[in-house]
């Protein structure tokens, strides 16, 4: 926290609009530069295979910049004509070796020192094949920082090892991000939130392509760092009809004392919250259907700040005539698997035609 510095926001005016002051035009602009969206994706398909009732097909494409993304696309073994599709996106866990693989079985295991990830975010499942086996065709894949989007070890500058007396490669990445890529971001004019939205938004443009997938029925799903993103897509891409976030949404001010340090960068794009509070940036998104899951023991939020976000949201959405449930589960920081059930029944009554 600020410590002696806690009159710092009053006296520079800080505070966040309950109502958005910007549109999603304007939130992109608050995201600063940010490269042209590619017209030839250069879509490559892998052999596809199946693991426990899934068909799961490797994806890669490009962005027009950097590594290649490397994603995975499920369906049910069987599934016929194109399906309702989920664009996942992963959670961050301050671990950007892997992806994708947190949240898909049965191609690219985690290791064994990284298990934790799933037993403790997502209740020891994988929850792309759970959607897969209910009938969406889902879209995984790894983004800007992550897995095959990341930056190898020896991008890492040497002093971070010097500070961390070590060259963990997770503990160096976390580091990275912050000590010398956000700089870079800075001399650039862009941020990282806008970055990541950039992927996010070209991977939606690439699953809108796909036979598999329904080009009109697409939603977006995303734990923690993937909740952010999927509060952006949400409010950038009106070729959604969905979005199901998970333990992302609190107000901005209700992180002040202690809770800005543990989230990344994503959250806090220069001058955004001169513009908008972030349940305002979600708001963005209506009439667009959005389910807010709040873990009540997050320890990434406070219990004020989950609750003041979901009052602004349901009233705005409820004024809007929009959609919008958030639903209070009595856990830390996860998508367990009832939340899980509860976000794909949900789904499969916003996308699943009778």
């Amino acid at each position: 926290h600020l410590g002696p510095y806690g009159d710092l926001p009053a006296a520079l005016g800080f505070a966040p609009p309950s109502q958005p002051a910007i549109d999603a035009t304007g939130l992109l602009n608050r995201f600063g530069r940010l490269p042209a969206i590619p017209t030839d994706l250069q879509i490559e398909r892998g052999t596809a295979h199946t693991h426990d009732g899934v068909v799961i097909t490797p994806l890669s494409w490009s962005v027009g910049w950097g590594p290649r993304t490397q994603g995975l696309l499920l369906v049910r073994e069987g599934a016929t004509g194109p399906l309702p599709g989920i664009v996942y996106l992963h959670s961050h866990d301050d671990v950007k070796q892997y992806g994708k693989e947190k949240v898909v079985e049965g191609a690219g295991e985690l290791p064994a020192e990284l298990a934790w990830v799933r037993r403790d975010h997502y209740g020891g499942r994988a929850p792309a094949n759970a959607l897969a086996k209910r009938g969406f065709a889902v879209l995984a894949f790894d983004c800007f920082m992550w897995g095959s989007r990341g930056f190898p070890a020896t991008c890492m500058p040497a002093r971070l090892a010097e500070v961390l007396e070590g060259a963990d490669f997770e503990r160096l990445s976390v580091m990275f991000e912050s000590m010398a890529l956000s700089k870079y971001l800075s001399l650039f004019g862009t941020t990282l939130a806008g970055l990541l939205n950039f992927d996010d938004r070209v991977a939606l443009r690439v699953a809108r392509t796909l036979p598999e997938i329904q080009p009109d029925n697409i939603a977006a799903v995303g734990l923690s760092g993937g909740g952010c993103r999927a509060v952006y897509l949400h409010a950038t891409a009106p070729e959604l009809v969905a979005t199901v976030s998970v333990g992302a949404m609190a107000t901005y001010e209700s992180m002040l004392d202690c809770h800005v340090a543990p989230h990344s960068w994503m959250f806090f794009p220069q001058g955004l919250a001169a513009d908008a509070d972030w349940p305002a940036v979600a708001m963005l998104g209506a009439p667009r259907a959005l389910f807010v899951q709040y873990c009540s023991e997050d320890q990434l939020f406070t219990p004020a700040g989950l609750r003041g976000a979901h009052e602004l949201l349901e009233k705005h959405y409820g004024a809007a005539g929009a959609l919008y449930k958030g639903q209070f589960y009595p856990v830390k920081h996860s998508f367990t698997v009832p939340m899980q059930e509860d976000a794909i029944c949900w789904l499969a009554e916003r996308m699943m035609k009778s």
